[in-house]
């Protein structure tokens, strides 16, 4: 049987064994293979492909997202801003509002002042200051209304409002010195008439120092009783036409004092700076001794004056330099109570320097012409 074997097969050509493919069925399958590994390799590029294109559209999605929320964002600062910006400035425009209503209030009340002021205050210039700061404010209000400042209408109306201030309180102190004036005149006309009445009823006139002190004059430890020898000498009543020289002075210029009226109901009268410091001095003698200076005569007219230096002759000031005709110089009644060396004399000497009143050095006890009733103020 092995001689009758067909040689192909003994080669392998021709036969093929049973259950093993073929070269060509082999290769068809590795083609086969071939062709579905590529057919999935191509699926999963594919998918990659399309998982990177959704991934792509995401993170474009998620971008638009960011994008419009910050658009919406940005949006929502601009209203924010505008909501802000409107409430600014309608609240700027209340606040103008407010400060132009409150101006031209102010305003109307400074011109009223300024009208009612008019002839009525010692000095003009404040008149003239609040005139210039009505119209300061008026040319602020005068500036268009969406421009106006309302801190400049402030300032504006505080400087008019201290201003009229000002011209309030200067005619107040004005109508005081009138109603001052006015009395101090009646007082003038009643003591003038008491006067003509003493004379005419014949009155005679006591001695110097003779007339007697009032009541509020001294006191029981210190005054003495009233003498009727020789001429009595009074203060004098300053008068509204003084022209400013010794004896000669205006009564606007002076004051009265509040005690020592004398007999005959003539006040005492000094320059008003001297009035006050001695009525300074009598409240610190009184704290003292219980009682008032006693002030025999103050004020004295260069026709009294002359009357004087014709009754004593040189003892008496030359007429025109007396410091009584200055109203700087008062004299104590000439009692044993304000003597040399007396409590009350010592007292005066020593204290009045404060308030600006000393006995000059002549008027004292080694002096060239002693007098210690005498007292002289220097300021």
């Amino acid at each position: 049987m092995d001689e009758t074997t067909n040689p192909r097969d003994r080669t392998g050509e021709g036969t093929r064994p049973r259950g093993r493919p073929s070269r060509r069925q082999s290769l068809v399958g590795v083609l086969t293979f071939l062709a579905l590994l590529a057919g999935g390799l191509t699926a999963v590029q594919v998918r990659a492909a399309q998982a990177e294109t959704q991934r792509e559209q995401l993170a474009a999605a998620e971008e638009a997202d960011q994008k419009a929320a910050a658009r919406a964002e940005a949006a929502a600062q601009a209203a924010r801003l505008a909501q802000e910006e409107r409430l600014a400035q309608e609240e700027l425009e209340q606040t103008r509002a407010s400060a132009v209503d409150s101006a031209q209030q102010q305003l109307g009340d400074a011109e009223a002042v300024l009208a009612g002021s008019a002839g009525q205050v010692a000095d003009d210039h404040v008149r003239l200051a609040l005139a210039q700061t009505i119209d300061a404010l008026r040319a602020v209000l005068a500036d268009p209304q969406d421009t106006l400042d309302p801190g400049e209408v402030d300032l504006a109306s505080d400087a008019m409002s201290q201003a009229t201030a000002l011209v309030t309180q200067a005619q107040g102190e004005w109508l005081a010195a009138q109603e001052e004036r006015a009395a101090h005149e009646a007082l003038l006309a009643q003591q003038a008439e008491e006067q003509r009445a003493a004379r005419a009823a014949g009155a005679a006139a006591p001695a110097t120092g003779g007339g007697g002190a009032g009541p509020d004059c001294g006191g029981p430890d210190s005054a003495e009783p009233a003498s009727s020898s020789g001429v009595t000498f009074y203060t004098s009543t300053p008068s509204d036409q003084g022209d400013g020289s010794n004896g000669r002075l205006p009564a606007a210029s002076m004051s009265r004092l509040s005690w020592c009226v004398d007999s005959q109901g003539n006040a005492q009268w000094l320059r008003s700076d001297a009035a006050a410091a001695l009525t300074r001095m009598n409240e610190a003698f009184r704290a003292q001794f219980g009682e008032n200076i006693a002030v025999d005569m103050s004020y004295r007219s260069y026709e009294d004056q002359v009357a004087m230096r014709r009754h004593y002759g040189s003892v008496a000031a030359e007429p025109g330099t007396s410091n009584h005709g200055w109203g700087t110089a008062f004299d104590v009644w000439e009692w044993q109570a304000y003597s040399f060396g007396s409590p009350r004399y010592e007292w005066l000497v020593t204290n009045g320097p404060a308030y600006g009143w000393i006995a000059p050095g002549w008027a004292r006890q080694d002096g060239s012409n002693p007098e210690y009733w005498h007292f002289e103020y220097t300021g």
